[in-house]
């Protein structure tokens, strides 16, 4: 398996494990929070399930699918200040939702543009290889014309 299909397979698993996540929030914060927050906080829940959905359908679209809405969801999440007062007033399970589900969003979009960074340099080194370029790297190709 090359890096590129392990890379996607771990976004694939994260996109998921970021849907179960936010079931276990919703069932955290439902009492807590004014309904339009919940309503918005469920519509943001349904995209990550519609995305899990697409992970087996459109892999790649997946993908950064998943980059929107993890990005789009620490955008949201981050600078609430009663997120970072769960930590301080020791509230373990709404923290541990809130640290893990920041950690594995985070961790998609670093994966997503790792990922697209791999397939780019795959694709253009296949484009090479069937142009009948060289297999050395560009910066070495200056040995080959003293050789």
């Amino acid at each position: 398996m090359d890096v590129a299909t392990r890379t996607g397979r771990l976004i694939q698993a994260l996109i998921i494990a970021c849907s179960l996540l936010g079931a276990a929030l919703l069932v955290e914060i439902h009492m807590l929070v004014p309904t339009f927050v919940f309503d918005f906080i469920s519509a943001g829940w349904v995209c990550f399930v519609l995305d899990s959905i697409l992970t087996f359908v459109r892999p790649r679209a997946s993908y950064y699918f998943g980059l929107l809405l993890s990005g789009l969801g620490l955008a949201a999440s981050l600078p609430q200040g009663t997120h970072w007062s769960f930590i301080e007033d020791g509230m373990v399970v709404p923290s541990a939702i809130f640290i893990s589900g920041s950690l594995m969003q985070g961790a998609i979009i670093v994966l997503v543009v790792y990922y697209h960074l791999v397939r780019q340099r795959s694709t253009t080194n296949s484009a090479l290889e069937a142009a009948g370029g060289a297999h050395t790297p560009a910066s070495h190709r200056w040995l080959e014309l003293r050789l």
